[in-house]
């Protein structure tokens, strides 16, 4: 089963990595979308990878409005959502003993606040459709990494958020899957692992092709929370 050729998606993100993968995936299955993010260009020169039918909004969802603003914009011209796909983020490390006041709040708005803000400001439009919302959260969720604490704070409150949406969904139609990926091979890793260790890390495009088919299942199913994983660790050494 795959989406209605009319069915419009807001992808978060969306100008590269894991957000980029969801759009071209969910594009290629005939669903246009809006790609959100806060550098207009970027959004811009990958909608154009995407066909006639891909827009752009400009929004840091962190700021006041904004999510709002998205989801006005993309009614007032598509007159529908039935898709959203929380793929932003902000990947940064720190021990536990260093996360400055800075550093946990920065991480907690992107990662879990904005989330909130634009579900809670589309949440109508996708009842009215019948809609989804992918939560694109991490395995940091439920595995321990050192230097993750803001992070793992973040994804963990994003998978008991996706809990709680799941439920309060169902009675309105909604649909919320939790994807809990492991290491990914985006722009996330820039100066964060060496290029032998990225080329063992999952393609972003593979898991755009994911989330593309969980959201074309057969809405009669309800997907608890995925968590999936290169097939190898890509931090140890293949042996000889």
């Amino acid at each position: 089963m795959t989406p209605q050729s009319d069915s419009i998606a807001v992808v978060t993100g969306g100008g590269s990595g894991i957000g980029l993968a969801c759009a071209s995936a969910l594009s290629a299955r005939s669903v246009s979308c809006v790609l959100v993010g806060r550098r207009q260009e970027r959004l811009e020169a990958a909608a154009a990878t995407l066909g006639a039918s891909a827009t752009v909004v400009t929004a840091d969802l962190t700021e006041p409005g904004a999510p709002e603003r998205v989801v006005a914009e993309t009614l007032a011209a598509h007159g529908r959502i039935d898709v959203i796909v929380h793929s932003a983020g902000v990947f940064e490390k720190a021990p536990a003993s260093q996360v400055t006041p800075d550093h946990w709040q920065r991480v907690l708005d992107v990662n879990l606040s904005a989330v909130m803000a634009l579900t809670r400001a589309g949440w109508e439009a996708l009842s009215q459709s019948g809609g989804q919302i992918v939560l694109i959260s991490s395995i940091a969720a439920v595995q321990a990494f050192e230097g993750n604490a803001a992070y793992a704070a973040s994804k963990g409150g994003l998978n008991a958020l996706g809990e709680v949406l799941r439920l309060e969904g169902r009675e309105r139609g909604i649909r919320v899957i939790t994807l809990s990926p492991a290491q990914i091979d985006t722009e996330l890793w820039d100066g964060k692992a060496p290029e032998r260790v990225r080329a063992r890390m999952m393609p972003a495009a593979g898991v755009g092709e994911l989330v593309a088919d969980l959201v074309g299942t057969d809405r009669r199913i309800d997907i608890g929370p995925v968590v999936i994983r290169p097939v190898q660790d890509p931090w140890v050494e293949p042996e000889p």
